[in-house]
């Protein structure tokens, strides 16, 4: 129940973030969507502060609720975002995102859909396949992120610019990688230890990630990094919080 919980704690947090990057991203002239997006925020606001205002010993009966409640919420938040997409791949919305970078928010509100459903135990899953699958969810999100901190960067920044083309480059490469090995898994019996493998060797390149976003994330707040002015260090903790999120469940499935 406690996992429970601090997965709903993240989840909220995280669909938050989404709704006020999507707040800020929209033109003025976007009234409607603009308060919707307010409203979504303010949703998950509420359902984060609930679930961290819950006791650690938490009742049973509470759970089914609980799930049901940010169901509902995450469901109606992921039709909202792919509304925003059919507008922004359609050229009907002024909002300063890409079609990928809202694509993958979509992805992360479906990830935390799967997480209720599993809790709920409407949904079971194969653990080696979902192993695989955690990696072909996290590892084009962050390259995603990579990409995005590339873009952030003013040009004289060379160093940190090229770190972060070749953390791209190393996520797609492993994304790759995972989707062949998730065909293979998914059709034959064959455990050769290649998963474990893997597991290590995206860990190694995650926690370099990290690092480096610490770095950045630091510099921006001590304002000793030339960047665009819309660099939010939220975004860099939005993204910290996920690479971390991601290591932890690839290591607690693959302990299990």
């Amino acid at each position: 129940m406690f996992a429970i919980v601090k997965e709903i704690e993240f989840w909220t947090r995280i669909m938050r973030d989404h709704a006020l990057f999507q707040y800020t991203a929209l033109s003025p002239r976007e009234t409607e969507t603009i308060d919707k997006t307010q409203h979504f925020y303010g949703l998950f606001d509420g359902l984060h502060q609930n679930a961290s205002e819950l006791p650690p010993e938490l009742n049973p009966e509470v759970i089914p609720n609980l799930l049901a409640e940010n169901k509902t919420a995450v469901v109606q938040f992921t039709q909202f975002k792919k509304t925003l997409l059919e507008k922004l791949m359609s050229c009907r919305i002024e909002l300063a995102m890409t079609p990928t970078f809202l694509n993958h928010m979509i992805n992360e509100a479906m990830e935390y859909y799967r997480f209720l459903c599993i809790a709920d135990e409407s949904l079971r899953v194969n653990k080696v396949l979902e192993n695989i699958r955690l990696h072909k969810v996290w590892l084009p999100d962050a390259s995603g992120h990579a990409k995005y901190v590339a873009s952030q960067l003013d040009g004289v920044e060379a160093e940190y610019f090229n770190a972060a083309v070749d953390f791209m480059r190393g996520f797609d490469e492993a994304f790759k990688k995972a989707n062949e090995m998730y065909l293979m898994y998914e059709r034959t019996t064959q455990r050769n230890g290649e998963l474990a493998n893997f597991n290590a060797e995206t860990a190694m390149l995650m926690n370099n990630f990290t690092a480096f976003l610490e770095t950045i994330e630091r510099l921006k707040k001590e304002c000793k990094l030339f960047t665009t002015g819309t660099f939010n260090p939220l975004i860099l903790d939005h993204m910290l919080r996920e690479e971390r999120y991601y290591l932890e469940k690839v290591k607690s499935i693959g302990e299990n």
